[in-house]
């Protein structure tokens, strides 16, 4: 079932959360968001295929469950000693697949406005654009026990 408002997509999902989304030009897969307290900080973990005949641009992941998010670059989150640096974007190439996860690009959901239980499922909302138009898509994202040691340290916003 798919609900189409305005340029916004929504995405129900039947069976395995892991395949949220088939668009045309996307395809989202593997969406999974970590479990963690109420005013506590979330990540994000997805495949992203580009699957148009041109470059899109990742512009962020948003959630009715966060009162802020951002996509960054981070070398590792597990090994606690390195830095999250906040991006503006993440541009996917056409044909590739751009992985969200906890090494490298990223995504974060913070000051979570509940607690986040392993099991349950949350809405996540991408924004991206094709360079023609802005897009939004919401897929739904099972919650999971976060990996040993997931550390968030963010450094200083440089614009």
């Amino acid at each position: 079932m798919a609900l189409l408002c305005s340029a916004a997509l929504l995405v129900a999902v039947s069976g395995p959360v892991a395949e949220a989304s088939s668009l045309k030009s996307l395809k989202i897969t593997d969406v999974t968001i970590t479990a963690a307290n109420q005013s506590g900080n979330s990540a994000v973990v997805m495949s992203i295929t580009d699957n148009s005949s041109s470059p899109v641009s990742l512009m962020g992941v948003t959630s009715s469950v966060s009162r802020m998010s951002m996509i960054y670059y981070d070398d590792n989150m597990c090994q606690g000693n390195n830095k999250m640096t906040w991006l503006a974007n993440i541009f996917i190439s056409s044909g590739h697949v751009q992985k969200l996860g906890y090494r490298y690009q990223g995504a974060m959901l913070g000051n979570l406005r509940t607690t986040l239980r392993v099991g349950e499922i949350v809405p996540i909302k991408i924004a991206w654009s094709n360079f023609a138009k802005y897009q939004n898509v919401t897929v739904m994202a099972k919650v999971v026990a976060p990996p040993k040691g997931l550390h968030f340290l963010l450094t200083p916003m440089k614009m």
